[in-house]
């Protein structure tokens, strides 16, 4: 039986067992209860800080957002962290952990270089030993920020990464841009609506502001998708900025066809109606059974916390056999990735 029939099951951590190309049901199935049975897929501890792993004979994953865009994906005793922006700097909503009780990666994929997606990469990769993947701008931002030159992985275009029983594609894709107006104006909104900082506070915010670069090659050569396909077959896509589709998305599309899971960035304008088409865009690229978005959250003094509810309704609506997901921080979405 195929991946298009392949049935997708999630733990009871979101109280619910999603069949993909049916509807949510609550309760579970056998198969979700094999997964519940797991402690990984109802605790709140990332397993990246210690917290518990899926047995590696389990043919499951569990997914995690850690605010931002941050994820980690956990399969088969691995822990892979796509970006590392934990100390967010003062104002922001508390992660739960800090990063110095990062101590578990088997890699570190870096969508971009910006500092709200790079920031730990130091003492996140001294910490775990992991290699840290990324577009050249990328690795250079992560040697300039403590990372050994041996432990980082530059790639490009169409490149593939391999690791125990999962295969990872890397795509060029492109990082979002708003006009200087439009940031202007967000930032000015912060103003009007909270008191301004302390001199403590500014300095902190700037010594993580300081942790990347905004060299212009980030927007059109430096911001990566990655494509994990497991050895069930089962397909997983991360895309930390949703910039305008590139021949590097459209070639993966074709390569790998519909996914199962794609975590995709839906952050910037503050108006729906110019932020919706351009992640719109990438969903229906690359067609998933299951979206969940990324950087849907507050970035004190530039960005608001958008709502997602006009994407997730624009899915439903175009796109009824995709379901959709919002994540809170920490909370596990445990998936069954068996064949059949």
């Amino acid at each position: 039986m195929g991946s298009s029939s392949r049935r997708l099951v999630i733990g009871t951590a979101m109280a619910a067992a999603l069949l993909l190309g049916g509807c949510a049901q609550t309760g579970s199935t056998s198969a979700a209860g094999a997964l519940d049975s797991q402690a990984a897929c109802s605790s709140e501890t990332p397993a990246a800080t210690g917290g518990p792993i899926l047995p590696a004979a389990q043919s499951a994953i569990t997914l995690r957002w850690l605010g931002t865009a941050n994820y980690e994906l956990d399969y088969k005793g691995q822990v892979f962290l796509l970006d590392t922006f934990y100390d967010r700097g003062p104002r922001y909503p508390d992660l739960g952990f800090t990063p110095a009780q990062v101590k578990r990666a088997t890699a570190v994929m870096i969508g971009h270089a910006h500092f709200d997606h790079i920031s730990d990469v130091g003492p996140v990769a001294r910490q775990t030993g992991a290699k840290v993947i990324g577009a050249a701008v990328s690795t250079k931002e992560a040697v300039a920020l403590g990372v050994p030159a041996s432990q980082t992985v530059t790639v490009k275009d169409g490149d593939r990464l391999t690791y125990s029983g999962v295969a990872v594609d890397v795509a060029l894709a492109q990082h979002s841009t708003l006009s200087p107006e439009v940031l202007k104006a967000t930032s000015h909104l912060f103003e009007l609506e909270t008191p301004p900082m302390t001199a403590e506070e500014k300095a902190a915010a700037k010594a993580v502001f300081d942790r990347g670069t905004f060299a212009p090659e980030v927007i059109t050569a430096g911001t990566m998708a990655y494509l994990f396909t497991l050895d069930t077959g089962f397909k997983v896509l991360f895309i930390d900025s949703a910039g305008p589709v590139t021949d590097g998305d459209r070639a993966l599309a074709a390569k790998v066809g519909p996914v199962d899971v794609a975590v995709i960035a839906y952050q910037g304008h503050p108006v729906p109606e110019a932020q919706v088409p351009y992640t719109f865009a990438l969903v229906d690229l690359f067609k998933p059974k299951l979206y969940i978005p990324s950087h849907h959250d507050e970035a004190v003094g530039t960005f608001l916390d958008i709502g997602v509810h006009p994407l997730f309704e624009k899915i439903r609506d175009t796109m009824p056999a995709t379901k959709t997901i919002y994540p809170l921080y920490r909370t596990p979405i445990c998936l069954s990735v068996a064949k059949g």
